[in-house]
């Protein structure tokens, strides 16, 4: 098809951002209509916006695996989060995308069933170069034009990304591609960049897209992309190529190719990249506190517990600097049976049931900032008070992530579900300590839509600063300063600088728990080269599992050993993109 047409197909009424605004939501009718047309009309423009927000965006919730919007698909691990194949959780239903990865059962031949479909990435590309060539023919002001290019430029680089973090250096796509004819064909055979290239891509981008980028818009537009985004992404994007993974002598496996060690991380270690990755996420900071006029560390609700509870049902909350919006299932239950416990709210007999691990627990604090005593031995029945009390004691962000038997799941109801008694509401069926609670207060079967994912909160940029100022010799009062403002915001007592590799570990374990089930740690593990550490994504996974009678018990046991290859640092390519000739399969695969 000539390039000067396109399908205009009908545009998803609650995809990435949700403007209250009629127009962003008004369902175009399908019609063959040219580029000309489009771009010659204020409101197709803005639909056509509007479509590259839904294809270039990142949704992490799982998605109905047969649903007719098949590029939702490749979000999250099928049918569960990808919390569930790190040590966080576990999903107790073996049918998700999950268990391939924990027990090492995908290859580039099926990894697209399990997690992730780079052709969706590429879609979304597509859709953003197209805006970016022809919004300059658009009836807008000049200022509208940039600000409208640089949302296209930031979610092309945010595409991007979503490729580098799973695979190293990818093919970067920034032009529209097209094939009229055999001379055409070469040019649309576009090889991996290497791994310097993909994140210089992303970060000129950014820095591109942040000239043109208002701070704010007003209320109705809210969830559009600002400034604050495109530093976001920068400093992640920095923070990463900073981390050992990528940022190393040695590669994480044996390389012999030259140009393939090049395209899985840089070629040599540079402490600088930590500098200039600490520069970067203070820039994030600095704009939320000098220039946005709105972005702040959420501090309302008097209860600790409800305070951090309220980041993840709250769309409105103003430490939100970008989400996927309404993008997702709207109508239909599948939200609730991927994701909440037992039948407590889904409806149905087979939910996944996402349980938070023994192991994971261990990283949360008693809210008096000292550790927790975990000397249960495996096999050996307690008294299922001691459950109760030893979780109870848990800091408030243990409370507001985890469903635990002997509580409840609507506060304030009086109704406490103790799990060795529920049978028949599937409440047994679980491995780890208790079920995710986090994104799930107040959602419903049936009509109620899922909450929005987040792409950047800005509280991950303090955790970002500290670690990159950590790892870079930095001031040891502004890394305490960054660490201890997340603390502080959950009432948990504040660190004392002591050197900088026990700060790492204390920075990794505030990461850890402040940033939970939201696809950090997945990648966070992979970046730090730890991922192969037993307990973490290899080894046995635990669980506190409770018996009812007269006198109820607990007892530690392990419910899974997970499987780990270095070659799992990066994902492989699919068998169908290495036999096109011109994609360099990652090493292992």
């Amino acid at each position: 098809m000539s390039m000067k047409k396109i399908i205009l197909i009908s545009i998803l009424t609650c995809v990435t951002v949700c403007f209250s605004c009629k127009k962003y939501l008004e369902k175009p009718i399908s019609s063959e209509v040219t580029l000309e047309d489009i771009f010659a009309s204020k409101e197709k423009t803005e639909q056509f916006l509007w479509n590259v927000y839904s294809t270039a965006s990142i949704y992490e919730f799982p998605f109905y695996w047969a649903a007719s919007e098949s590029g939702f698909y490749h979000y999250g691990a099928t049918y569960t989060i990808l919390a569930a194949a790190t040590d966080e959780a576990d999903a107790y239903a073996n049918l998700t995308g999950a268990e391939a990865f924990n027990t090492g059962n995908w290859s580039a031949s099926d990894i697209y069933w399990y997690e992730f479909r780079s052709e969706f990435c590429y879609k979304g590309i597509r859709n953003a170069n197209l805006f970016i060539e022809n919004i300059d023919q658009a009836p807008f002001s000049e200022t509208e034009k940039a600000a409208m290019k640089a949302e296209a430029i930031f979610l092309r680089a945010l595409m991007h990304f979503d490729l580098m973090q799973r695979l190293g250096g990818v093919a970067i796509v920034d032009k529209v591609l097209k094939v009229s004819s055999a001379e055409d064909i070469p040019e649309v055979r576009i090889p991996r960049s290497s791994f310097e290239e993909t994140v210089n891509f992303i970060v000129n981008s950014c820095d591109e897209a942040a000239r043109s980028l208002p701070n704010a818009y007003a209320s109705q537009y809210r969830g559009r992309i600002v400034k604050g985004a495109a530093l976001a992404l920068k400093a992640r994007t920095l923070l990463y190529a900073a981390s050992p993974l990528f940022n190393s002598d040695g590669a994480y496996r044996p390389v012999s190719d030259p140009a393939l060690r090049a395209m899985i991380g840089y070629t040599n270690y540079d402490p600088e990249r930590w500098r200039i990755a600490a520069d970067a996420n203070k820039a994030v900071l600095d704009w939320a506190k000098n220039e946005s006029g709105w972005c702040e560390l959420y501090q309302g609700k008097e209860n600790p517990v409800d305070r951090y509870e309220e980041i993840f049902i709250n769309p409105n909350v103003n430490e939100i600097i970008l989400d996927a919006g309404l993008m997702g299932p709207t109508a239909t239950n599948y939200f609730v049976r991927f994701m909440t416990p037992g039948t407590v709210v889904y409806t149905g007999t087979d939910p996944v049931n996402i349980g938070v691990t023994f192991n994971f627990t261990k990283f949360y604090q008693k809210a008096d900032g000292t550790d927790q005593v975990w000397d249960e031995q495996e096999g050996v029945a307690y008294p299922y008070a001691e459950y109760r009390r030893k979780l109870g004691e848990l800091e408030p962000r243990f409370q507001a992530s985890v469903f635990q038997s002997g509580t409840e799941w609507s506060r304030g109801t009086g109704t406490v579900y103790h799990f060795y008694e529920q049978q028949s509401r599937l409440l047994d069926l679980y491995n780890g300590v208790g079920f995710l609670r986090k994104f799930l207060k107040g959602v419903r079967n049936g009509s109620s839509p899922a909450p929005k994912w987040i792409t950047f909160r800005l509280a991950e940029f303090y955790l970002n600063y500290a670690e990159a100022l950590n790892e870079a010799n930095g001031s040891s009062g502004d890394i305490m300063d960054a660490l201890n403002t997340i603390r502080e915001r959950v009432d948990m007592p504040p660190y004392t600088y002591t050197n900088q590799a026990d700060m790492r570990e204390k920075i990794r374990r505030e990461r850890a728990v402040e940033l939970s089930f939201e696809q950090h740690r997945y990648f966070d593990v992979r970046r730090w080269k730890i991922a192969g550490t037993d307990g973490v994504m290899k080894g046995g996974m635990y669980g506190l599992r409770l018996a009812g009678g007269a006198e109820p018990t607990y007892k530690l046991e392990k419910f899974e050993e997970r499987v780990w290859d270095d070659k799992m640092y990066l994902y492989p390519f699919r068998v169908s993109e290495i036999d096109l000739g011109y994609i360099v399969q990652n090493p292992g695969w």
